[in-house]
């Protein structure tokens, strides 16, 4: 059977009260009512699928989530993200804190909103991995204006007066480009998704790249890969089928990596299968899922992985967060760095260096 909604009154009316006295129990606010007439007036809202007017909800205040930390991830769905998710939960909650945690979804308007509403909630501080450029002004002027404890975490910001735990991803490229180049490739394509081509992050990845491939007096060459866009009306598309030979591809997050599976079979380099992969992040990259399948043989050709540490990034993090919470005004922005580590696949296994 379905229901209109019912109003306060028409509750009051039912369980023979005052319509503030059915206000107070819904709200569990202090009022004298026995436990059988609270029962009844419960029970009536539940049958009758009470939902608060807006009147109701407008007037109520937001509440304080004291001790309660805010983090902010552009997206869910990869290891990186859900070591550093799970990470800060569990340290957060060893210190006393909750956390809650939003799906930004790679949307930067959603970002932005997301802040408006911790800062609404009166958070006690926030950790935030930006999806667009941490650089855009109306998340500085607004973490700015408002005070709150504040980190940012792998993508950030140019700015003295933020927390910032990140990685050396200029010194993990550099150490990638050259572990191909150690394995005689002399033309490397350097691939970084739309998406990512603003932040400082695939700024010091692609320096890295190209420091590195500078020293050694090779050609560099990087382009963009469109995942929403048919691979034939991109730039990259004709340039895997001109007349340059790439011996290695350098992909800069692993969640590109099927992106390239994809790519490679409308290109020359799907007949010629003489080239190697290095990949920075291994985010979903499962060396073991790949074993078998379509693109087996693409995956089989990864022979280098900078891999960052999101557990150590996270850690770090909640840390200086909390440091800051509790010094509040005294507190001085802490700018850390961690390494990533270079590891060497050799017949589908891992071996750290």
């Amino acid at each position: 059977m379905e229901y209109k909604h019912i109003t306060l009154q028409e509750i009051a009316d039912k369980a023979h009260v005052s319509k503030s006295l059915v206000s107070r129990v819904l709200n569990n606010r202090p009022v004298r009512v026995s436990e059988q007439k609270r029962s009844q007036i419960l029970k009536i809202a539940n049958e009758f699928d009470y939902v608060p007017s807006s009147q109701i909800l407008s007037a109520s205040p937001l509440p304080n989530l004291d001790r309660t930390i805010a983090l902010l991830l552009p997206h869910l769905n990869s290891r990186f993200m859900s070591v550093i998710s799970e990470t800060i939960t569990q340290e957060a909650y060893e210190n006393g804190y909750s956390v809650l945690i939003f799906d930004c979804q790679e949307n930067s308007s959603l970002e932005l909103k997301y802040l408006d509403l911790c800062h609404s909630l009166r958070v006690s501080g926030i950790i935030l991995d930006s999806f667009s450029s941490s650089n855009n002004k109306k998340y500085l002027e607004k973490l700015s204006e408002w005070k709150i404890p504040f980190v940012f975490i792998d993508c950030y910001p140019t700015d003295s007066r933020f927390s910032i735990i990140s990685s050396h991803n200029k010194e993990a490229m550099f150490q990638l480009t050259e572990c191909l180049i150690a394995r005689g490739h002399k033309n490397i394509l350097s691939i970084i998704q739309d998406k990512a081509t603003l932040t400082n992050v695939s700024i010091e990845r692609l320096n890295g790249y190209y420091e590195a491939i500078g020293q050694h007096h090779l050609a560099g060459c990087n382009e963009i890969i469109y995942p929403d866009r048919d691979f034939r009306q991109q730039p990259i598309y004709s340039l895997m089928n001109s007349s340059i030979d790439f011996t290695a591809f350098i992909i800069h997050t692993g969640t590109d990596v099927p992106h390239f599976c994809n790519l490679i079979p409308v290109t020359k380099y799907a007949s010629n299968t003489s080239f190697e992969i290095g990949v920075f992040d291994d985010f979903n990259l499962s060396f073991v899922k790949y074993t078998s399948g379509l693109y087996n043989s693409i995956y089989d050709k990864i022979v280098c992985v900078a891999s960052q540490r999101p557990k150590e990034i996270a850690s770090n993090a909640i840390s200086v967060l909390i440091n800051h919470i509790k010094r509040g005004e005294h507190f001085s922005p802490v700018q850390k760095f961690i390494d990533c580590d270079l590891i060497h696949i050799t017949r589908k296994k891992e071996e750290s260096v």
